[in-house]
């Protein structure tokens, strides 16, 4: 099923551009110059979605549209793909190196600033119920509107700054904080920040937490992983390790079920887009590394609106091995969330005590999910 609020904003492109697209002239239209297999391989998105995105940048454009807008736009999407804008790619849409640069940086810009229009938090009580309810039909945890995590993509970080982009896996990258249903559609993206950035810390100084603190989307939660606190807007794994049937280890189990969401979401982002493998070299402002990140955001969610298949196997992000890391700070609210917590796990995994006499013992996918909750 498809985000609700995604599904609105492409819907609103579409009856907002309806109307003007005329047809190019017929020597432009690239898009009919390619057979299915080309346009595939080459770009990862089959032809009634690239029909979308091209007619769709076309009208972004405007005045402002190269000589042979489909041609920049299918640079643009060649790069995003495989990283690379290839020569066979360049020599079909009669593009030199130059102008094909240029493509990527203005398409990519233009992406970029669609995010508000694609990526979108469910608005309504309504809306979020829907994504709360297919998440509780997968883990049995209810009130949950969202996955929450970081997408780490390598990149070769500023020599003088290096140790800010070592992330916990041992390689340096930027990372986007981002939040997504079960079925892998993005909510929420934010900006880019060095990758030994702490999650947590990404998360207090997001626009999404401030939404969240503002009461903007209700009495709900998030799910996190160890690199954030438990608090009343974000659900983490238990911080220590439970018995075999016991109603926490079986929570746990449902946890890292909703979390694997996420991390299967941002495998999509990288088996679709290439680019997101390695970035390259990076400066201190990050422009380019964000405008990339998110113009592949938008086009993940275009994606997902057509059903469009992955180009390979799709391999999820690994679990980034951060510590629990508990603010002394706000003990006394923790203590307060950690009762809510065990509150929400007695009311929902309470009968798996008695489950568990009937089914002694765990499946092999539960025990490795049970192993997560353990300390790092």
């Amino acid at each position: 099923m498809f985000a609700p609020a995604v599904w609105f904003a492409v819907q609103e492109q579409l009856s907002r551009t309806g109307g003007q697209h005329a047809d190019p002239d017929p020597t432009q239209r690239y898009l009919d110059q390619f057979d299915d297999e080309f346009l595939f391989g080459n770009f990862h998105f089959g032809r009634e979605c690239l029909t979308f995105i091209v007619d769709l940048l076309r009208v972004r454009f405007g005045k402002k549209l190269p000589d042979r807008v489909d041609a920049a736009v299918l640079a643009a999407l060649g790069f995003f793909a495989t990283g690379s804008v290839s020569r066979t790619v360049m020599d079909r849409l009669g593009l030199d190196r130059a102008s094909a640069d240029e493509a990527v940086r203005s398409v990519s810009r233009l992406l970029a600033g669609m995010v508000p229009q694609f990526v979108t938090f469910p608005g309504s009580h309504n809306d979020r119920m829907c994504v709360a309810q297919t998440i509780k039909d997968l883990s049995r945890i209810p009130n949950v509107v969202g996955i929450l995590g970081c997408l780490h993509v390598r990149v070769t970080p500023p020599a003088d700054s290096a140790a800010l982009y070592l992330n916990a896996l041992g390689y340096t990258s930027v990372l986007t904080q981002a939040v997504c249903d079960s079925d892998g559609n993005l909510l929420s993206v934010e900006g880019c920040c060095p990758g030994g950035t702490p999650e947590q810390k990404v998360w207090d100084g997001s626009s999404i937490s401030f939404q969240f603190r503002q009461g903007c989307h209700g009495p709900n939660w998030l799910i996190g992983g160890r690199g954030y606190e438990l608090s009343r807007h974000i659900m983490t794994p238990l911080r220590f390790n439970c018995s075999k049937g016991h109603s926490k280890a079986h929570y746990s189990i449902a946890h890292h079920k909703v979390l694997c969401c996420g991390l299967r979401a941002f495998g999509a982002l990288k088996s679709r887009f290439r680019c997101l493998e390695d970035l390259g070299p990076v400066d201190g402002s990050l422009g380019r590394a964000a405008r990339v990140i998110h113009a592949c955001c938008v086009l993940h969610n275009i994606g997902k609106k057509f059903s469009a298949p992955l180009p390979g196997q799709l391999v999820p992000e690994p679990i980034q091995p951060l510590p629990f890391v508990r603010a002394e700070a706000l003990a006394s609210n923790l203590y307060e969330v950690e009762i809510m917590q065990d509150d929400m796990i007695r009311a929902c995994f309470g009968h798996s005590d008695e489950e568990n006499s009937r089914r002694p013992e765990l499946g092999r996918e539960e025990e490795e999910g049970a192993d997560l909750t353990q300390p790092a």
